[in-house]
């Protein structure tokens, strides 16, 4: 077994590589031609992949492998390694992969380390604005030097509140529901698509909540450590409200969107 690095050097070595990957994707950006991009799709026909995702992923992987070979690997575009060290790194390439095709700045680099016990690190670096967030397990998380403090508490019909979408049409109608719930009861709602960028958000403090009825684990495994260890809470897996989904919010506001999402809930319409 390798020795057990500090986690400050976990979250440099993830930084590093995320910074690298974000270089890359940034080449690699089609500007203002979708149609220049070389394109698959996965779950549906809205549901895109690049060759900047898959190049993205690499460049990660190979980093990781050069500096940590037993660690395990978890990558959305198909990495996938059993860890004998204990650690496995969770990679998103390019999250919000709709919006980096369309030239729009809600896309980032997530990669995240965990152990027995859940994310350890956490790192999500957006390219086109230079910005990364991080956090470390029990020891706080930073907006880049900067260190992020607990969320505002805030009534929820005061609440900016961030959500995504499904690509699978059955899905978004069942969202729909969802969303037809939380826009009367808040502020206002934002749809980024990026779920890391959006519970960095709830980290510090540009948007109040951030739900999402079905996610994948890539998605928020450094964000949600991020908006924990920034004093949110974050409801995510089974025997929570929210086993497919992830909610992050301060507590009260947390308490306020469960009741409203539930599906038991009396407010809901008919």
């Amino acid at each position: 077994m390798l020795n057990t690095p500090p986690s400050a050097e976990l979250r440099d070595l993830a930084h590093r590589l995320a910074v690298a990957a974000g270089e890359e994707l940034l080449a690699r950006q089609p500007g203002l031609s979708i149609d220049a991009a070389d394109v698959e799709t996965k779950t549906s026909s809205s549901d895109p992949v690049s060759a900047a995702d898959r190049a993205s992923e690499k460049l990660i992987a190979d980093g990781l492998t050069e500096a940590r070979p037993g660690d395990g690997l978890l990558g959305e575009e198909g990495a996938a390694r059993p860890s004998t060290t204990g650690f496995t790194w969770v990679i998103d390439p390019l999250d919000g992969t709709v919006n980096y095709l369309y030239g729009r700045l809600d896309w980032c680099v997530s990669i995240a380390v965990e152990d027995e016990a859940g994310a350890l690190v956490g790192v999500v670096h957006q390219p086109r604005t230079g910005i990364t967030w991080s956090a470390i397990r029990g020891e706080g998380a930073w907006r880049d030097d900067v260190v992020l403090g607990l969320p505002r508490e805030v009534e929820l019909a005061a609440a900016l509140v961030s959500t995504g979408f499904s690509y699978l049409p059955e899905r978004r109608t069942e969202q729909a529901d969802h969303l037809r719930r939380v826009l009367p009861a808040v502020r206002d709602l934002r749809r980024g698509g990026s779920a890391a960028l959006d519970l960095c958000s709830v980290a510090d403090g540009t948007a109040d909540a951030y739900y999402e009825h079905v996610i994948q684990p890539w998605d928020i495994a450094a964000g949600a450590l991020i908006a924990r260890e920034a004093g949110a809470q974050t409801i995510s897996g089974p025997g929570t409200a929210l086993p497919n989904g992830v909610l992050a919010a301060a507590p009260s506001l947390a308490a306020a969107l469960v009741e409203l999402l539930a599906p038991s809930n009396p407010r809901r319409p008919v």
